[in-house]
């Protein structure tokens, strides 16, 4: 057994001693006898031990993400292919550096530097190059169009190879808002006026089309300009995609576009028919009233979503600008009545708005009268763009019945019935149209709507939080082409990630989570006399420890 033992000195003070006896020969004998002190000193080594020397330094980084995307690195060979490609390591270390940094956080080029002082990167990146803002300026002009084209190619290859076989290939176009103003200038074309998705009408834009695996891995992505109409832009780049699609080895009849209605054209669609693959795509309402107003008995239960959203659905065979097709009908209960409820709000909102004009408009007061243009302003705001065909007012001197004010002008506003009739008969409703007469109801369905996890790829890219394009402050096209193709690598990394933890897991993961998982990762670090260093994981939650298990981090560790 083990004790401490204490003995009574003459002075009277107490030395004590942890004393080990064990049984020899059938009798106890000492076997361990280890002097302590007395009782003060015992105290002044246990609180000796509880401070932290002064020669010892204690550091503590964001570990997750960065260590995250160096496991594709390695995985994907990004640095590996940039470097064939441009013959040079510290451009391809810059780019990935980029991707380390603007993952982490929303950096512009002129803050690389103070970010790597303060980041893990040293920890994981041996050649750190220069990451100046005159650097990283120098990094980007190394990669010409070509290049870009080359990499992008070369990394869709890898991921073929890797099992990441783009059959449905789900197409989609965005825009993004720039802090340029060119003046016709030819390596200034890019930045031109547009229809902004993001409502900036005073900016200029830069376009993206990105085409995804099934799993939304980016594969092929286009930037062109901001002016460009989405329909006519379709045209062109179905082929120059099927091309390079081709050339990775995929056979034309086993390709999937899937892409919604705002791609639609009688051109888009002998583009698409003429490369010879499929589509599934949307209709507008009017290419399909007569299957809209089936009954709804005449439908059938299809399948259930994830969230138990009942799915019904109905089909004819249909020619759509010149596409001898099928058409189907998906009806989603939850979907009809989410639309009502947005509807009768909106509906509540425009007549109040009305009568609340209407009463200012009869008002008294001090200041310019309203004029046309001012009552208009106000009324156009009160109506979301997809109900103006059925909110319907008039300003000035009009019918009989209307809102007067004193200045001579009335406000008439009113429903248009028929109008709400149609958009009521389609609540719920999306009308899908595809070649695939093969497929059935369920699977078109399906496939159609996994086109949704498009709007998060640009969510990514458009979120200052994720991975975020904007802004753009170059002033030159091949390095508003070199930016863009940076911040889809960027997403790439992260849906590689999304993919890995969510077979290993057997279930979805939101991109959202995911990154706020990996950001909770954080590596310490102990450093004594400024050369020994130690480090170790921080104290994680059992998420965090599922994504270290999977990802593998911990053997990213640099000890």
């Amino acid at each position: 057994m083990t004790f401490i033992w204490g003995l009574k000195k003459p002075n009277g003070t107490v030395h004590y001693y942890l004393r080990k006896t064990e049984r020899i020969n059938g009798k106890p004998k000492v076997v361990m006898n280890i002097y302590l002190g007395t009782a003060d000193k015992i105290l002044d080594i246990i609180n000796a031990n509880r401070k932290i020397p002064e020669n010892v330094d204690l550091v503590s980084f964001q570990f997750g993400t960065v260590a995250a995307i160096s496991m594709v690195n390695e995985e994907i060979g990004f640095t590996r292919i940039v470097e064939e490609v441009t013959g040079s390591s510290k451009t391809a270390n810059a780019l990935l550096a980029y991707i380390y940094g603007r993952s982490e956080e929303p950096l512009s080029k002129n803050g690389m530097d103070r970010w790597s002082e303060r980041s893990a990167l040293p920890l994981l990146m041996y050649d750190i190059p220069s990451l100046s803002t005159r650097s990283y300026i120098r990094h980007m002009d190394k990669l010409t169009p070509e290049d870009i084209e080359q990499i992008s190619f070369r990394i869709a290859e890898r991921l073929i190879e890797m099992g990441h076989k783009p059959s449905i290939i789900f197409f989609d176009t965005t825009n993004f808002s720039t802090e340029q103003q060119p003046h016709g200038e030819l390596d200034r074309i890019l930045p031109s006026a547009g229809n902004a998705k993001d409502g900036n009408r005073q900016a200029k834009l830069v376009g993206l089309a990105t085409a995804t695996t099934d799993r939304y891995i980016p594969i092929i992505h286009e930037v062109y300009a901001g002016k460009e109409n989405d329909a006519k832009y379709f045209q062109h780049s179905v082929s120059s995609m099927v091309n390079t699609l081709t050339k990775l080895g995929m056979k034309c009849d086993e390709l999937c576009f899937v892409f919604d209605r705002g791609m639609n054209s009688k051109d888009g669609m002998k583009a698409m028919t003429s490369s010879e693959v499929h589509f599934i795509s949307s209709l507008k309402r009017n290419q399909a009233v007569k299957l809209l107003d089936k009954k709804l008995s005449e439908y059938r239960e299809t399948y259930r979503t994830k969230n138990e959203e009942e799915i019904y659905t109905i089909r004819e065979d249909k020619i759509v600008m010149g596409v001898n097709g099928v058409a189907v009908v998906a009806y989603n209960v939850s979907g009809e009545k989410k639309q009502i409820i947005d509807y009768e709000n909106a509906k509540r909102r425009f007549i109040e708005g009305c009568e609340e004009i209407a009463r200012s408009m009869n008002a008294k007061h001090r200041g310019r009268s309203s004029s046309i243009e001012s009552i208009n302003r106000r009324v156009i705001a009160l109506i979301p763009e997809k109900w103006r065909s059925v909110f319907r007012y008039r300003v000035g001197n009009t019918i009989e019945g209307s809102a007067a004010g004193d200045n001579g002008m009335k406000l008439t506003y009113w429903i248009d019935e028929k109008a709400e009739k149609e958009k009521r008969s389609g609540f719920g409703k999306t009308v899908i149209f595809t070649d695939r007469k093969d497929w059935s109801n369920e699977r078109i369905v399906k496939t159609y709507f996994a086109r949704s996890g498009m709007e998060e790829d640009y969510h990514i890219l458009k979120d200052v939080l994720l991975f975020p394009v904007m802004p753009i402050y170059h002033r030159l096209d091949k390095r508003i082409r070199a930016h863009t193709f940076m911040c889809v690598m960027g997403l790439l990394f992260y849906r590689y990630i999304q993919w890995k933890i969510e077979e290993a897991i057997g279930e979805s993961m939101p991109m959202d989570r995911m990154v706020s998982i990996l950001k909770r990762i954080r590596l310490g670090g102990l450093i004594e006399n400024d050369s020994d260093v130690r480090f170790k994981l921080e104290r994680m939650g059992v998420e965090e420890k599922e994504i270290v298990k999977i990802l593998k981090i911990d053997a990213l560790v640099p000890n």
